[in-house]
């Protein structure tokens, strides 16, 4: 997880998908650092915008791709903080299932799906639990 606080000053162009309700911007310019291709859901997109307007700093809270905001703080408001899609959680045990006939197999392959499943699940899976840990409202 990644704490990035700062004037928010620009919101790039942005595109909006309604099927998985997240909004990608090309660019977000926050204090002196311009993050690019960043994904933020659409219920927690409210929050962010009103940042622009807001002559306090914004905080905002990255997964560790540094693509994804999960939560926002404008100035010293309520802390807001999304989700990961249901789906995710499906994925990671259906992937640790797989792990474990993995493992049946040849050991090797067995702990090469492990550190795929570390790399690609648990990461995000920890860095979300630690955003919620942090406090604030759910969207």
């Amino acid at each position: 997880m990644k704490l990035i606080e700062g004037k928010l000053k620009r919101l790039g162009e942005s595109t909006v998908n309604m099927k998985n309700e997240w909004v990608k911007y090309s660019l977000i310019q926050i204090g002196d650092k311009t993050i690019t291709n960043v994904m933020v859901d659409r219920k927690l997109n409210n929050f962010l915008q009103d940042g622009i307007d807001a002559p306090e700093s914004t905080k905002l809270w990255m997964l560790s791709s540094n693509k994804i905001v999960m939560g926002v703080q404008v100035g010293t408001d309520t802390r807001y903080y999304g989700t990961i899609n249901p789906f995710f959680y499906f994925a990671m045990v259906v992937h640790f299932a797989l792990s474990l006939a993995a493992f049946n197999l040849h050991w090797g392959a067995g702990v090469f799906m492990l550190v795929i499943g570390w790399w690609f699940y648990l990461r995000k899976l920890v860095d979300v639990f630690r955003i919620a840990g942090v406090g604030g409202t759910k969207v």
